[in-house]
């Protein structure tokens, strides 16, 4: 089995197409300077003291938020167990004055 190509049609490589190579030397350099841009960007963000001072408050905020909101959980968490469990020693000491032995 041969394949075969109609006359006027270019042959191309398993690889790709017929020119490649400068087409992907372009693309490979047009991405290398992207990326030197970008890492020229991120130097020059990451050294802005303003930057780092909203970034570093950033954190700082975000964690006594979270910290805040959780402490807040907790609180009627372990005010509704303290209240069951008064409520249970009440229900306990009722009960055991309705059984003690002549009253009731």
């Amino acid at each position: 089995m041969t394949a075969e190509s109609a006359p006027g049609q270019a042959r191309a490589t398993p690889g790709g197409p017929a020119e490649a190579g400068p087409a992907r030397q372009s693309d490979l350099s047009q991405r290398l300077v992207r990326y030197a841009v970008w890492l020229g960007v991120g130097t020059r963000i990451l050294g802005d003291r303003r930057f780092l001072t909203t970034v570093i408050t950033g954190v700082i905020g975000g964690y006594a938020l979270v910290s805040l909101l959780k402490n807040n959980q907790a609180r009627p968490v372990r005010r509704v167990g303290s209240w069951y469990k008064r409520l249970g020693e009440k229900e306990l000491q009722r009960a055991q004055r309705a059984l003690e032995p002549g009253k009731g």
